[in-house]
C-alpha cells in the first residue's frame, strides 16, 4: 500500500516462486522488486539472486522487522541489495525507490545522495 500510495504502479505476489512467475511472464514489465527477507518456498535472497541472473536489469530491495537470526544473515550475505527495516516511513521508502528507480511515472533522475538502507534498530529501553 505505500508504495501504491507513493504512486508507483504495483504487482503483488505471496511468495517467491509467485514472483519470478509473474517476471518470467511479463519480462519488461517490472523495474523493482520490494521482497520481504524471510518467505515462504524461498527467502529474499535467493529471490534476489534468480531475478538478478534472468533479469539482470530488474532492481531489487530486501526488507524486515528484525536483523537477528536468519533475516540478519541473509541481509550479511547480500551486501550489495539495498536493505530497508521494518517498519520504515513513507520518506525512507520514497528515496530508496527514486533512488533506484526513479520518480512514479518518469526515467530515473540524477542520484545526488545515495539513501541509507542498512541502519541500526533503536535500542528498546
Amino acid at each position: 500500500r505505500m508504495v501504491r500510495g507513493l504512486g508507483y504502479p504495483v504487482r503483488t505476489a505471496r511468495n517467491g516462486r509467485e514472483a519470478l512467475r509473474h517476471l518470467d511472464q511479463h519480462p519488461g514489465e517490472v523495474r523493482l522488486v520490494l521482497s520481504d527477507v524471510i518467505m515462504p518456498y524461498m527467502d529474499g535472497g535467493e529471490l534476489a539472486e534468480r531475478i538478478r541472473d534472468r533479469l539482470p536489469g530488474v532492481r531489487i530491495v530486501l526488507m524486515s522487522g528484525s536483523l537477528e537470526g536468519e533475516a540478519g544473515e541473509l541481509v550479511a550475505a547480500y551486501p550489495e541489495t539495498p536493505f530497508l527495516t521494518k517498519p520504515f516511513s513513507f520518506a525512507e521508502l520514497y528515496a530508496t525507490l527514486s533512488w533506484l528507480i526513479g520518480a512514479p511515472g518518469g526515467p530515473p533522475g540524477p542520484r545526488p545522495v545515495k539513501p541509507a538502507f542498512h541502519r541500526e534498530r533503536e535500542p528498546r529501553t
